[in-house]
């Protein structure tokens, strides 16, 4: 299957059919699980993903909230079958490029730098990058629920990136990810393996939730 497409708001919002549900809310706990669950990891199974599946990973990014609703969020998707995978591939750090491959598909987040609403001039939009973070957060927890995982790099050049593929200015790449179902580790390097944890240290809430004061414990 080639799956190479520039996704944006508007792309889906022409292939995806809203449908009236009754709305399922989750518990505290099944919350919880699901945030326990979700892990970046590094092996991953070589396999597709139906295209649906992958409507269903960026739709539920979508919907999560953008200063002035802008949603200045768009992506560069590509499977190995594009002729446009080894180009985006060669613009990872190699330490990045000794594993990422494991999985079927690549892709680069983007964020617009200025809002689209003023047209009289180019108002930058100094939260791009943290609504971008949001659609991932959303999108990644969306895939988690299909046992399908997301594992995002700081470990790019953006330069190569909005040079190969003529990006225009107005969009910044912010980071590039993978998305893919789980492997065996068997695709690792030992010194990979010996990374490979689902369990993250998290900071306590009193080292960055303060009251009244800075530095002050809520």
């Amino acid at each position: 299957m080639m799956f190479s497409v520039f996704l944006s708001k508007n792309l889906l919002k022409m292939e995806l059919v809203e449908t009236k549900e009754e709305t399922k809310l989750l518990t505290k706990k099944q919350f919880e699980e699901l945030q326990e669950k979700r892990w970046s990891p590094r092996t991953f199974k070589d396999e597709e993903i139906s295209h649906d599946k992958i409507l269903q990973i960026f739709d539920a990014g979508r919907k999560v909230p953008s200063s002035y609703n802008e949603q200045p969020w768009y992506f560069l998707l590509l499977s190995k079958d594009d002729e446009n995978y080894q180009k985006l591939f060669g613009c990872m750090v190699e330490f990045n490029q000794s594993w990422a491959g494991n999985a079927h598909y690549l892709a680069v987040s983007f964020g617009k730098k200025y809002f689209s609403r003023d047209k009289s001039e180019k108002k930058p939009n100094r939260h791009y990058m943290h609504d971008v973070g949001a659609f991932m957060y959303g999108a990644t927890l969306m895939a988690t629920t299909m046992d399908l995982y997301i594992h995002q790099m700081a470990g790019f050049s953006p330069k190569k990136i909005t040079e190969k593929f003529s990006i225009p200015s107005d969009y910044e790449p912010i980071s590039m990810f993978v998305i893919g179902e789980l492997g065996d580790g068997t695709d690792l390097t030992p010194e990979l393996t010996e990374k490979e944890s689902p369990y993250s240290p998290r900071k306590p809430l009193n080292d960055f939730l303060f009251s009244n004061e800075w530095k002050n414990p809520f």
